[in-house]
């Protein structure tokens, strides 16, 4: 008999979504993916010796948010019109996006399975049947 569980499996979905540059839009971008249910975790990067001698205040900071990948396009769609963050490029949310319409399109419109009506032709000259 054997087991379901392997130990070698590995789950990690998780990619690197954006990357945050103020106190405020960090603040803003948890509310909403606290509110809609759409888990995260964020990476700190250091500050560079620059960044520490012109950010006086203390408000500018560099973090990533890493999210699962299948929230990418939900997550994208809330966090839209917060300012200071800078998305990763993912080329394929545009075509999973296209995948998913298409799909939802042939839903609409049937599977495209149907066998079409077979039509048979007489050509002259050939009898058939007699």
């Amino acid at each position: 008999m054997s087991s379901i569980i392997q130990n070698n499996q590995v789950f990690n979905n998780e990619v690197p979504f954006c990357k945050v540059y103020s106190m405020e839009s960090k603040k803003q971008l948890e509310e909403r993916l606290l509110a809609h249910r759409i888990s995260y975790f964020i990476e700190w990067q250091d500050k560079s010796i620059l960044q520490r001698l012109f950010d006086r205040d203390g408000k500018k900071i560099v973090c990533t948010f890493k999210i699962n990948k299948g929230d990418l396009i939900k997550a994208k769609e809330l966090s839209h019109g917060i300012e200071g963050i800078k998305y990763k490029d993912y080329g394929e949310l545009k075509n999973t996006e296209r995948i998913r319409r298409r799909s939802e399109a042939v839903k609409e419109q049937g599977t495209g399975l149907e066998m079409p009506e077979l039509k048979f032709e007489n050509k002259p000259g050939t009898n058939r049947g007699e």
